[in-house]
């Protein structure tokens, strides 16, 4: 159990790392679509999925409703660059472009409050006009 856990997060950590290397330039703010599109994704919002079908057929699958919160390791500050970690497993890296904007990116089981449930799998990777609250 523990080598899995850290062979997840080791991983999660070279993802961002990654990440961080390739974004060294402005990114273009996110503008969601207006109109919803539902594809069959468990408490789908506004943003369309790529391989829609088979995601949202595996969030079916593999999401599940819970009360219990995911308790969230971070690194940083939050008005500047932010790692956080939690388990079940889930990354987020936040960082600022230099031009105004936020990079996020995430991936991994999403705890969604409003849902109240995790959903997986998630991944995203945005351009935002201010950091995400965790």
């Amino acid at each position: 159990m523990l080598f899995s856990r850290l062979a997840v997060v080791s991983s999660s950590l070279l993802l961002v790392l990654a990440v961080h290397a390739v974004s060294q330039r402005p990114c273009k703010l996110y503008v969601p679509p207006k109109e919803r599109v539902d594809q069959g994704c468990i408490h789908q919002g506004n943003d369309r999925r790529l391989a829609a079908p088979v995601v949202c057929w595996l969030q079916r699958q593999l999401s599940w409703k819970s009360e219990r919160e995911p308790r969230l390791s971070s690194w940083g500050e939050q008005q500047r660059r932010f790692v956080a970690l939690a388990w079940p497993p889930y990354v987020v890296y936040d960082s600022p472009d230099g031009y105004g904007h936020w990079r996020m990116f995430r991936a991994g089981f999403r705890y969604d409050r409003k849902w109240r449930g995790y959903i997986f799998p998630t991944a995203a990777c945005k351009c935002l006009s201010k950091p995400v609250i965790y």
